[in-house]
């Protein structure tokens, strides 16, 4: 299985849901955790450190390029 790392940290799931249907018309593989826990109890967003975005090693840098396209580079996790 392909390493996957952290590309970005979001606050909200709104903050995903553009980005979640580009990757996948894009057929890039990912996985962002955390979501379902923070949509639910916003508050536990604090706990659980928000949403995160995970993405294959090799795909890391496409990834931060359509983050910057969707004008979210500030989530981005250098």
């Amino acid at each position: 299985m392909n390493d996957f790392v952290v590309v970005a940290i979001f606050n909200n799931q709104k903050e995903t849901m553009k980005l979640r249907s580009v990757l996948e018309r894009k057929k890039i593989p990912y996985i962002i955790q955390d979501e379902t826990v923070v949509s639910v109890d916003p508050l536990q967003s604090i706990g659980f450190g928000n949403i995160t975005l995970k993405v294959e090693k090799q795909n890391t840098e496409l990834v931060k390029k359509i983050l910057v396209d969707l004008k979210k580079e500030k989530f981005i996790i250098q």
